[in-house]
C-alpha cells in the first residue's frame, strides 16, 4: 500500500496550481523535498539521519533508564511487601509502571536452612526451614529485576546478578532472624503502562534456642547475587560454591537464638 503524506508547497507555480498544501506519496514527497519543491509537514515521515551506531546508543540509553526506573520501583515494592512479611500490615497494593516488558509471579527458587540444636549433652541436626521462595519479576529487554527472599536483585544479560535491596535477615546480640517468604500465584502482565501488585499473608514465627552451625542453601537464578553481593560482601559469611545453588555457612556464634519468620504471600498482578 502506498504511504501518503502531507506536504507544504514552496514552489510558487505549485502553490498557484495545487494550493498551499497537498497529499502525495511518501517517496515522491521525499524526492521533491530534496529538490526544494515542498516541505514534509510531519518530520517523523522523514527517514532518520542517525547512524546505526547512534541509534544503538540511543536505544541502549533508553533501556538503561527503564532498568534504573524499574529498580527504584522494585525498592518501593519490596519496602511495602516487607511490611506484610513483618506483620506490620495485613496486605499491600503497589502500583508499578512497566515499559514494554513483562511483570510476573514466577520461578521455582527454594530455600533450605539446617542447624545443630543442643539440648543438654544431646546435639541433633535439624531442618529449620525448607520450601519454595519464588519471585516477582520484571523483564526489561534482556535484564531481569526480581523481588525474592525479601530482597531485590538485578540479573543482567552477561549472567551477573547484583543486589539492589538487602534481604531482611538480621543478626544482632546473638539473635538471628530469618524471613522465609513463599510467593504464591501465577499472575503475569505485559505491555506498557501502570500495573498493580497486591499481596496478603499472615506470618508465623518459630523459635529455636541453643543453635549452632547454621547453613542456608538457596537454589535460585539469583544465586550468584546471594553469594557475592550479600552473603560474602555484606554478611561476611562463608560463600556459596556455584552460581546455581548457594550453600552458605553462617558466620555467627554457637548457641544463639534463631527466629524463623514463615509467610505465604498470596500475590496478584493486574
Amino acid at each position: 500500500m502506498t504511504r501518503i503524506v502531507a506536504v507544504e508547497n514552496i514552489d510558487e507555480a505549485l502553490r498557484r496550481t495545487y494550493g498551499t498544501r497537498m497529499r502525495i506519496s511518501r517517496d515522491k514527497a521525499l524526492l521533491g523535498e530534496r529538490k526544494g519543491k515542498w516541505r514534509i509537514i510531519d518530520p517523523t515521515e522523514r527517514p532518520s539521519t542517525k547512524s546505526v551506531a547512534e541509534v544503538k546508543v540511543a536505544v541502549h540509553a533508553q533501556e538503561a533508564k527503564q532498568i534504573e526506573n524499574t529498580k527504584q520501583s522494585f525498592i518501593v515494592l519490596a519496602e511495602n511487601i516487607n511490611k506484610v512479611v513483618l506483620n506490620q500490615m495485613p496486605s499491600q497494593s503497589v502500583g508499578l509502571k512497566i515499559s514494554g516488558g513483562t511483570l510476573s509471579v514466577t520461578g521455582n527458587s527454594t530455600l533450605n536452612i539446617t542447624a545443630n540444636l543442643t539440648n543438654g549433652t544431646n546435639i541433633t541436626r535439624e531442618v529449620l526451614a525448607d520450601g519454595q521462595m519464588r519471585s516477582i519479576e520484571s523483564v526489561v529487554g534482556n535484564t531481569v529485576i526480581g523481588y525474592e527472599g525479601t530482597g531485590v536483585w538485578a540479573k543482567y544479560p552477561n549472567g551477573k546478578t547484583f543486589l539492589v535491596y538487602k534481604p531482611l535477615i538480621t543478626n544482632q546480640s546473638n539473635v538471628l532472624v530469618i524471613p522465609v517468604v513463599f510467593i504464591s500465584g501465577t499472575s503475569s502482565i505485559g505491555g506498557s503502562g501502570m500495573s498493580r501488585v497486591t499481596v496478603k499473608g499472615l506470618p508465623s514465627v518459630t523459635f529455636y534456642g541453643n543453635v549452632s552451625d547454621i547453613r542456608i542453601n538457596i537454589n535460585s537464578s539469583y544465586a550468584d547475587g546471594w553469594q557475592e553481593r550479600y552473603f560474602k560482601s555484606i554478611m561476611n559469611w562463608t560463600i556459596c560454591t556455584n552460581k546455581v545453588e548457594c550453600d552458605s555457612k553462617l558466620g555467627v556464634p554457637d548457641n544463639i537464638d534463631v527466629y524463623i519468620l514463615n509467610i505465604q504471600l498470596d500475590t496478584g498482578i493486574v
